[in-house]
């Protein structure tokens, strides 16, 4: 999940010099955050971004992917009751939020 979550904030931010992982432990949850300084998403897309072979139009013959590893990501932050949140700003970038149960 996090090997997805970090190629996929370098991939799609291919101008930027950096990538921002954070860790924090909230209320019985690990919280971990990666936020890149890339294209962004617009909010029409977020919602379909964790579906099985879902890819940005506007991206997707830009970037080499089939549309899995999202989804893939999804299945196992599901697996351990945890959940996904995202927040994007096209042309500013995406922060991807993991959230999970410590026990």
């Amino acid at each position: 999940m996090l090997t997805n979550l970090l190629s996929n904030a370098i991939k799609y931010s291919p101008d930027a010099s950096e990538v921002v992982v954070t860790a924090d432990i909230e209320a019985e949850h690990i919280v971990i955050r990666i936020q890149d300084f890339g294209l962004g998403i617009e909010k029409k897309n977020i919602d379909q971004l964790f579906q099985r072979f879902y890819r940005v139009s506007e991206t997707a013959l830009q970037f080499q992917g089939v549309g899995l590893g999202l989804f893939i990501a999804d299945e196992i932050v599901k697996k351990h009751r945890g959940s996904f949140s995202i927040n994007s700003e096209p042309g500013k970038g995406s922060t991807f939020c993991c959230r999970l149960p410590l026990n």
